[in-house]
């Protein structure tokens, strides 16, 4: 029993430690701002590069774009193992919970005894026979699977920590290859922001920091203005299905195989609401990558979240709004008669991307959003757990 415990311990030392994040101020966002400006400046200086210049970023744009590529594919596949783990977890933890139950019955040589004489007929006491042994057998071969298990676990999470900063660097490079070509993020992922629009977005959100919140430089960005706490993320739409998966895919407009899609389209409805209770925390307007671009902050079951909605035709909130799940926040675009700006539609849909941590708040740039997706229908209750075509008719029905 002591050496049960123990194991129990060490689960909760290893799982219970929680990921800090560093504060950020609003001066820190100011001078991520002052760096863009900086870029977009050094790039209108430039006259012109010669072809062979050209060449050779456009080759490492692609060197670039095949690492991102990768380290995504790889962090999809390790949340999914991270994902089976944690449900091996959630069993295990059900058997040990059925050894300490029997032990509290059988905590002694005699008790054993006592238990298997304690049996009301000869089926019974067999029965209890074996379940006795089988149980004191068992006991070790469990808690030592239980902790192979949880340090498995806890070494892919470590796996997908490394994979996510070596996807921050990775993009943080294109992201400067890019503004030297004059071009967007378009390039590389199936919807991208241009720097003139990543400024826009940036100052408006400062804006209402300061101007609306009266946050001070030097005061942590979390303890401005509050998020509002959910308990969970519901579907967008009233009513549809999902179009195109979150994931690996050929690009519609391309045609090009393997490109990573970095959302969940889905077309039906076009009203478009809160997934959860939030703030509204920034606005791209008429991106030619993703059309109009709305991002909302959530906190869910106490962890910050940023759900984004794109091929907007209309948006009917402003930064720094408080929104609910009966909020309707935008009306979709997507088609050539409405949103003629957007060049990655081939129709009317909303595409909805969910990202970890609060966007315009604990970071600032569209790339660092898209090193931190995560698939929406692990958030969301989807038909048939989001596969392609499943109608809905609601916004709340719970799919088995």
């Amino acid at each position: 029993m002591r050496r049960l415990f123990k194991y129990i311990f060490l689960f909760l030392i290893i799982f219970g430690i929680s990921y800090k994040v560093d504060a950020k101020t609003l001066k820190d966002l100011k001078n991520e701002l002052a760096a863009l400006e900086k870029k977009q400046r050094d790039n209108n200086n430039k006259k012109s590069l010669t072809q062979n210049q050209i060449s050779q970023v456009n080759t490492r744009i692609g060197n670039i774009s095949k690492e991102i590529e990768k380290s995504q594919q790889e962090i999809v596949s390790l949340e999914e193992e991270v994902k089976e783990l944690e449900d091996k977890k959630v069993a295990k933890d059900a058997q040990i919970k059925s050894v300490f139950s029997f032990m509290q019955i059988a905590n002694s040589e005699n008790a054993y005894i006592e238990y298997i004489f304690g049996a009301k007929d000869i089926e019974d006491l067999v029965l209890r026979s074996a379940v006795s042994e089988q149980l004191v057998n068992y006991n070790d071969d469990l808690i030592n699977e239980y902790n192979d298990t949880i340090v498995k676990c806890n070494s892919k999470k470590d796996d997908l920590a490394d994979a996510i900063v070596k996807l921050d660097n990775e993009q943080e490079n294109l992201e400067v290859e890019l503004v030297t070509l004059g071009d967007q993020l378009s390039s590389v992922m199936d919807v991208g922001v241009d720097i003139a629009s990543e400024i826009a977005a940036q100052k408006k959100s400062i804006n209402y920091y300061e101007k609306t919140l009266g946050c001070k430089d030097n005061q942590d960005i979390n303890t401005c203005g509050t998020i509002p706490y959910s308990g969970k993320m519901i579907r967008p739409i009233n009513s549809g299905a999902i179009t195109s998966y979150f994931g690996y895919r050929k690009d519609p407009i391309t045609g090009k195989n393997n490109s990573f899609h970095s959302g969940t389209d889905m077309a039906g409805d076009s009203k478009v609401y809160a997934v959860a209770p939030g703030r509204v925390a920034g606005i791209y307007w008429k991106t030619k990558c993703g059309g109009t671009m709305l991002f909302v902050n959530h906190n869910i079951n106490g962890t910050n979240y940023t759900s984004g909605y794109y091929h907007l035709y209309q948006v009917k909130v402003s930064v720094g709004d408080y929104v609910d799940q009966n909020t309707q926040i935008a009306v979709t675009g997507g088609t050539r008669g409405l949103t003629p700006w957007d060049g990655c539609s081939t129709g009317r849909h909303l595409h909805l991307s969910i990202a970890k941590g609060l966007f315009f708040k604990e970071y600032s740039s569209y790339s660092k959003f898209t090193s931190k997706l995560i698939n929406p229908t692990s958030m969301i209750n989807f038909p048939h757990n989001g596969t392609k075509g499943y109608y809905w008719s609601n916004r709340t029905t719970i799919y088995k």
